[in-house]
């Protein structure tokens, strides 16, 4: 039988948006053999992804020094080369490639590597018709608006299957923590981790937001315990810097301390997880904790909330702008501190009706057509629209 291949080249929070769409992909085919492709640096974590029997590592440096050396005019002798080193990952050749980015290295690893390649484009790698999934992400990637259809849920219609019902979950690794990070969760309580870091600047947390909601958290919970997380040293520091000397043994500064699989354990072990829309944020819900999304920028929560049942994010409103067709860069004027905190200390039971001017604050939920949000103090029925996109976008599926 031959094997299927799943193409995942960008960065950890599509890779963690990845996981419903390869637990369909299993789901549909039980007994037939399931890789990943993935960026090297990632590998560690989609060894976790339940489903995938082996992961082919993509080796971006080498690439991207490839692309640079082709920028002044494709020569036959860089595209064999590029094909031998793609052969050369796999042992066998594959069915069918289900290519997750619309970049032109995801297109050629998934023709090399496979006899059908299935994803963006209608009419394989050299097309230039997107299929009506990648037309769908495309839209609400340029507006911002409209989306119904959570991003991991519009994976698995690029792939051709529904999405998989319940928010599957990463394995735990079985790899210690270094003595020094081993009393994480130990002792005290609750653990809150904050992901002080983001993946674009728009939606970074400033400094002194994130020193106001710690000293905050930690008057208010006298046996809570702080552990700042990412890969962002230099921001772990500055917001130690700030904080009063009373409370830096409360807090756990490992940001740029731990490998991807130590920091997967490090979140594990806290009881919420808070920070904006990057990778670690996802990664946190795809191993069972709950998070708390603070969403700015670019970043909307119907598109990119965290996966999963019971999440909540809070989402900087953009100014009604009935005549504008795309989407804009929010940056609130103020943060949820209070209404965080309150939701640490009390639970859902704190979330609040309505919220100060400029933020909105939704719940996340999951059915058989995916994850969606709903707000609060509304009903938390889902939105009759995704069913509707699905019968559109992918009415073989339904048969």
């Amino acid at each position: 039988m031959a094997r299927t291949l799943v193409v995942q080249l960008a960065r950890l929070g599509d890779l963690i948006q990845t996981i419903p769409a390869i637990t369909a992909l299993r789901m549909a085919n039980p007994e037939g053999g399931l890789d990943l492709l993935c960026p090297s640096s990632l590998a560690p974590i989609g060894r976790l992804i339940p489903g995938i029997d082996q992961v082919l590592e993509w080796d971006g440096a080498v690439w991207h020094r490839w692309a640079k050396e082709a920028s002044a005019g494709l020569l036959p002798t860089h595209v064999e080369r590029a094909t031998k080193q793609l052969e050369a990952l796999a042992r066998h050749r594959y069915g069918t490639a289900y290519v997750l980015n619309h970049h032109r290295r995801a297109l050629l690893a998934g023709s090399v590597l496979a006899d059908d390649i299935r994803g963006p484009l209608l009419d394989g790698p050299l097309g230039s018709t997107l299929s009506p999934w990648a037309s769908y992400v495309r839209e609400v990637a340029r507006t911002g608006r409209g989306c119904r259809v959570h991003l991991a849920d519009a994976f698995c219609g690029l792939c051709g299957v529904l999405p998989p019902g319940e928010p599957p979950m990463l394995r735990r690794p079985s790899c210690p923590l270094p003595s020094g990070l081993d009393q994480i969760g130990r002792r005290g309580e609750p653990w809150i981790g904050l992901i002080v870091g983001a993946g674009a600047v728009e939606r970074l947390v400033p400094v002194d937001i994130w020193k106001e909601l710690i000293i905050r958290f930690l008057e208010s919970a006298p046996h809570g315990r702080v552990v700042l997380l990412g890969e962002e040293r230099e921001r772990g520091r500055r917001i130690q810097d700030l904080l009063p000397s009373s409370l830096l043994g409360r807090v756990w500064d490992v940001t740029g301390r731990t490998s991807l699989l130590e920091l997967v354990s490090v979140l594990g072990r806290c009881h919420l997880v808070i920070g904006s829309d990057t990778g670690p944020l996802h990664l946190a819900a795809a191993v069972g904790i709950t998070v708390i999304g603070w969403y700015c920028g670019l970043a909307r929560v119907h598109e990119t909330g965290p996966y999963g049942v019971g999440h909540v994010v809070w989402q900087a409103e953009e100014p009604i702008d009935k005549s504008s067709r795309r989407r804009t860069d929010i940056r609130p004027s103020r943060w949820p501190i209070e209404e965080t905190i309150l939701f640490l200390l009390r639970g859902k039971g704190a979330l609040p009706a309505a919220v100060a001017p400029g933020w909105s604050v939704w719940t996340s939920h999951c059915d058989r057509w995916g994850a969606y949000y709903t707000e609060s103090g509304s009903l938390s029925s889902p939105p009759p629209e995704r069913e509707a996109l699905w019968a559109e976008l992918s009415p073989f599926v339904l048969r």
